[in-house]
């Protein structure tokens, strides 16, 4: 109780200390027990004379919440769903089904089937449509809503009411909660090239098993070069990329420094063993601004260490470690302890990302220059500053609107309805081309382009001050009499609108899309991923440099 009451008054002492006749109270002059005193005397008048009952569980909460947010953005309190997430990370598993869900016209819809888990054992089928979770229609609840609802205690059973398009059948499926391992490498492969390609989204407990699986396989293929996908990939657990990096990297190489305030937190990974594959594989790691943590550490690392060239965007820009102390079963308090830094000697936090002038004692500055092992110069400043700068193609917007309403899947799976001999390799026929032209009609797509969103805070300009545009326009329009120009504009866009799914700049896109989505109904996630890198930017670019002299030629050879 005593440690409950100190972090409640702990946030009382930040809003006191506010005005400069309190700061003299709090001048760094008292002792721990003196500041304890005080802290347990407010608490003792609040607790006997507040006007109204307190929620001290909640306050106290509120009060941890409080002095956290003084700190940095990563030193905070973990309670409620926040809890299971971190407990999710550590364990790799979750009470669960294990399915991937996702919104389909308002309907609650199957992405994917993890394998090994209730749903695959039962025959859930992707595109499935789940209507009922126990007597709990979907129909209006949001994504989180369905989730809350699915989730619960192991063992326990959740029964789902499903609607098969395929068959137009109506499914009753009874499943028995179970600790569902997380699928954070959920594909690796070879391409007509022969080189290998691994995707990493997460670095929780076991990943480091599932990588090291994957390398084994792909080594065992002979495969000429390895590109490791560690884009949108926000970290996780440390000693999964140190793992991860021991793999890839000769014994006795330094891979990260940690620096902290006391002893405890100051230390020093080496590699320990001989590496799984040959060191004159070429490897390639994709980053983007989302890779944070982790993830930075194996990108910077191996790139500090000449072992791999980085492709990409700058990654995020964090560096810091936190430890995790319980403070009971439902309650976890995240502390920021140390700093990372890379083998070059640079540190991977940006300041961009630090609050209130925390913790920036020994950051880089921008773009401060480092040495590589073999010589090379590369950027400090935080984050991870790719060899090769390659930003993912941007979609138009309605290619967008497309993904975003699920067009793609849903089309798939009428499709699928009334062919049901399709089988792979999935091939993108003319028939599906004209008959997906005429589906996409019957959706109220919402998507406008940058030039239409420009013109119309050009209107709302011209109509806060007064301005009628209509007089503008009788002297610039043609042949439409009295029209408005934005009415012209807003006609112009409507039947252009139209046009997008015959413009043959889309082409690619729509087909592609189809082609994943089939492929994710048919076959699985790990073929919807495959077909995706044919028109992946980013990735292509790797394999363009692992394949030519370009790799090689970074380096000096």
């Amino acid at each position: 109780m005593r440690l409950f009451i100190f972090l409640y008054i702990v946030l009382l002492s930040f809003s006191i200390g506010q005005n400069k006749k309190d700061k003299i109270v709090f001048d760094n002059k008292e002792s721990y027990e003196d500041y304890f005193k005080l802290l347990e005397k407010s608490f003792k008048y609040l607790k006997v004379n507040y006007v109204d009952s307190l929620n001290e569980s909640e306050i106290v909460k509120e009060g941890i919440k409080g002095f956290s947010k003084q700190l940095d953005p990563y030193t905070k309190l973990l309670s409620g769903k926040s809890k299971e997430k971190y407990d999710d990370l550590r364990r790799g598993k979750y009470g669960g089904v294990g399915i991937q869900l996702g919104m389909r016209r308002d309907t609650l819809t199957i992405l994917s089937v993890f394998e090994n888990s209730p749903a695959y054992s039962e025959g859930l089928l992707v595109g499935d449509d789940i209507m009922m979770v126990d007597s709990t229609s979907t129909s209006g609840l949001s994504l989180k809503e369905c989730l809350k609802a699915i989730k619960g205690e192991i063992d326990s059973v959740v029964t789902f009411h499903v609607y098969r398009k395929l068959t137009k059948e109506k499914l009753k499926f009874d499943l028995v909660r179970s600790n569902v391992a997380l699928k954070n490498v959920p594909y690796w492969g070879v391409n007509e090239n022969n080189v290998g390609y691994i995707r990493m989204t997460r670095f929780s407990k076991n990943s480091d098993k599932d990588f090291k699986l994957a390398l084994n396989e792909l080594n065992d293929l002979n495969m000429s070069g390895l590109i490791i996908d560690l884009r949108g990939n926000s970290g996780g657990l440390l000693s999964v990329a140190i793992n991860i990096l021991d793999y890839l990297t000769d014994r006795g190489e330094i891979l990260l420094v940690q620096k902290g305030k006391t002893n405890r937190s100051n230390k020093e990974w080496k590699s320990k063993r001989r590496p799984i594959i040959d060191l004159d594989i070429p490897i390639v790691v994709l980053i983007n601004k989302s890779s944070a943590s982790a993830s930075e550490i194996v990108a910077g690392s191996l790139q500090d260490l000449d072992r791999a060239l980085v492709i990409g965007e700058k990654s995020f820009g964090k560096g810091l470690v936190q430890n995790m102390y319980n403070l009971n079963d439902s309650l976890v308090i995240k502390i920021t302890t140390a700093k990372f830094y890379l083998p070059s000697g640079r540190l991977i936090q940006k300041q961009d990302y630090l609050n209130n002038g925390f913790l920036t004692d020994g950051l880089d500055k921008k773009d401060t220059p480092f040495i590589t092992k073999m010589g090379r110069e590369v950027k400090g400043g935080g984050g991870i500053t790719p060899d090769f700068l390659v930003k993912k193609e941007k979609l138009n917007p309605f290619i967008n609107a497309l993904w975003r309403e699920k067009v793609f899947l849903a089309f798939a799976s009428d499709y699928l309805s009334g062919n049901k001999d399709i089988d792979m390799p999935i091939i993108i026929n003319d028939d599906m081309k004209i008959k997906f032209s005429k589906f996409v009609e019957n959706f109220d797509l919402k998507y406008k382009f940058p030039i239409e969103k420009n013109l119309e805070e050009m209107n709302d300009y011209f109509s806060e001050i007064n301005i009628s545009i209509n007089p503008i326009s009788k002297n610039i329009s043609v042949n439409k009499g009295n029209s408005s120009i934005m009415s012209d504009l807003n006609a112009y866009f409507k039947a252009y609108k139209k046009m997008q799914i015959y413009l043959p700049e889309n082409r690619r896109m729509i087909y592609n899309g189809l082609l994943r989505e089939f492929s994710r109904l048919i076959s699985g996630e790990k073929e919807r991923i495959r077909v995706g890198l044919f028109v992946d930017e980013v990735y292509n670019r790797a394999v363009d440099i692992i394949i030519s002299d370009e790799y090689y030629e970074n380096f000096g050879y």
